[in-house]
């Protein structure tokens, strides 16, 4: 599957939400999932590269705005499959800088062929 992701920083009719808006000292990310910001492509059934691809939108949004990864103080994370916690988990760790954010982890369906889906919050210092 691909996706136009143009507009995804600005928001448009069709996707009407920003990829990221501060409010005072904090930053919201908006969910972000395994969608390539260049060609929008998904790789559909597959839970480790949607997730590295996902962490890196969320790390390409955060510069933007002067943040890192390390400056994530809440992760909201959605998957389509319960037997995807562990193999995430193992992935997650990975990738994320410790101390670990506060973390919540629902299941549930998602747009787009998506595995995961992610949304942080940060904050600037």
């Amino acid at each position: 599957m691909t996706l136009d992701t143009n507009h995804l920083d600005y928001g448009t009719d069709e996707l009407p939400f920003s990829s990221a808006t501060r409010a005072d000292s904090l930053l919201f990310v908006s969910g972000q999932g395994g969608i390539d910001s260049e060609t929008g492509e998904i790789k559909a059934d597959d839970l480790e590269a949607q997730t590295i691809t996902t962490i890196k939108n969320i790390e390409n949004i955060l510069r933007q705005h002067g943040l890192t990864l390390e400056d994530i103080v809440k992760v909201n994370i959605f998957l389509t499959e319960r037997k995807h916690y562990q193999p995430f988990n193992q992935i997650y760790s990975r990738l994320m800088p410790r101390p670990y954010p506060a973390r919540t982890l629902v299941y549930c369906e998602l747009n787009f062929d998506l595995l995961v889906e992610i949304n942080v919050i940060a904050q600037f210092k």
